[in-house]
């Protein structure tokens, strides 16, 4: 039986709706079309590989929620009629919704839709919870090639499904009171006991005052744009300022950030970045922990300082993970166990984090290639649907964005969380194509 980790359980709080749902989604866009029938039976191998799963609940609380696999799927979602270029990205938003959902099986949906100007684009979209962004490319990839795919264990039925909650019940119940007890002892004022070296706060970044407009919270959404730069260009400018691609996201990320008024120069910002700890033959849907950074605000080119400090902090995060130290903060096991309602009631904290900066890396040719045909260009994204001013404001975030790399072409997706210093479109494609001049690089907005 495969129980949901606690990565998928937060997500599946989302879709109850303390919060947004959150959805991961890829974008393919070719300058020739892909036929329909290719489409159609890539959407069937999806569906016999594990995007196909759906969560049930368990017979005996507080054991955890289990995966089991699903029988249903969507089906191709073909748009009847060609879309203008400068469509595209609202189409893709078109294709996210609540209809998109775990606790159905219906958690996944493959779209397409032509293009006036030739070729055609290409979503997959799904829950987080049924998958980060490596389990999107792994189960893509399997279909796509029609390799032998992993799948769920079968589900258990009866008195063996009963003893299996029962198990895993006790589990979580012993991890719970175990955290409980060592933080209770933990309080206990025992003077022979040293004092934990005092620690400075994070200092905040000194942001620009900005007039909020009520007037306009009503009607803000999310916006969010793909920039398409030449990959090689790309690469020989991380490499001319002694970085690599992925400082170079980072820094472009930080200086977009900054001229919106989020960091002042002399600041320090803190981004969150994404690491897949995913095997080849992984089944779980979310596979992915967080390292953080903090990156100072500054006017120099130089990529070095970002390389290193990244380094240093996926070091430390390796040696962790090989220590085997548990997650600092409150126990998972009893945050699983709190039901929505009392959940939905707690204050919840701000991380202080900028935003989330995710690094894809090369995409492989059969994720880039469908039926022999290769995209020009493949980006990817991750959203909460349908957040508002007040939850933006509330999350305290600024940019989320995901780098990809695909023939040639790298391309960078970003979504803005401040509705006062990103209040469009126009806005936040003004600040990143500040912020890529800087280094000399230019970009093709979809």
């Amino acid at each position: 039986m495969t129980r949901i980790g606690f990565a998928d359980h937060l997500f599946l709080r989302m879709h109850h709706g303390i919060g947004y749902p959150v959805y991961n989604q890829f974008l393919w866009w070719f300058d020739e079309s892909v036929q329909r029938k290719d489409l159609e039976k890539l959407r069937d191998n999806l569906s016999d590989g594990l995007l196909a799963r759906r969560v049930t609940s368990p017979t005996v609380p507080p054991a955890r929620e289990r995966w089991i696999n699903s029988s249903v799927s969507h089906p191709l979602d073909f748009h009847p009629e060609f879309i203008e270029s400068s469509d595209v990205l609202a189409w893709a938003d078109g294709r996210l919704g609540t209809e998109i959902d775990p606790e159905t099986g219906l958690g996944w949906r493959l779209a397409a839709a032509p293009l006036t100007s030739g070729g055609m684009v290409l979503a997959l979209t799904a829950s987080h919870m049924v998958a980060d962004g490596g389990a999107l490319v792994a189960a893509f990839r399997s279909a796509n090639s029609r390799a032998d795919q992993p799948r769920l264990t079968p589900a258990e039925h009866g008195l063996a499904a009963v003893g299996s909650d029962v198990e895993d019940a006790v589990v979580q119940l012993r991890s719970a009171a175990g955290w409980l007890l060592k933080s209770a002892v933990a309080a206990l004022p025992i003077p022979a006991r040293p004092a934990p070296p005092p620690t400075s706060p994070r200092v905040g970044p000194r942001r620009s005052e900005v007039a909020t407009d009520p007037a306009t919270d009503s009607v803000w959404t999310s916006p969010h744009l793909v920039a398409e730069v030449d990959a090689a260009t790309w690469n020989a400018v991380a490499e001319n300022w002694g970085g690599t691609s992925n400082s170079l996201f980072i820094a472009i990320l930080t200086a977009a950030s900054a001229h919106a008024g989020r960091a002042s120069m002399g600041d320090t910002v803190q981004w969150s970045l994404p690491v897949s700890d995913r095997t080849g033959a992984d089944i779980r849907s979310n596979a992915t922990k967080i390292v953080k950074i903090d990156v100072p605000v500054d006017d120099a080119l130089d990529l070095s300082p970002i390389r290193s400090i990244s380094k240093a902090a996926f070091t430390a995060f390796a040696a962790r993970q090989a220590a085997g130290q548990a997650p600092a903060g409150i126990s998972q096991a009893l945050v699983q166990m709190l039901p929505d309602a009392v959940v939905a009631r707690v204050p919840q904290p701000r991380d202080g984090a900028e935003g989330l900066a995710s690094n894809m890396g090369v995409l492989p040719d059969d994720f880039s290639t469908v039926a022999g045909i290769r995209a020009r260009a493949v980006s990817g994204r991750a959203t909460f649907f349908g957040a508002d001013a007040e939850f933006a404001r509330a999350l305290d975030g600024g940019l989320t964005a995901w780098v990809c790399e695909a023939n040639g072409t790298v391309t960078l997706t970003v979504h803005a969380m401040d509705p006062d210093r990103f209040p469009g479109h126009r806005a936040l494609e003004d600040h990143v194509a500040t912020a890529l001049s800087r280094w000399g690089l230019t970009a093709h907005f979809w």
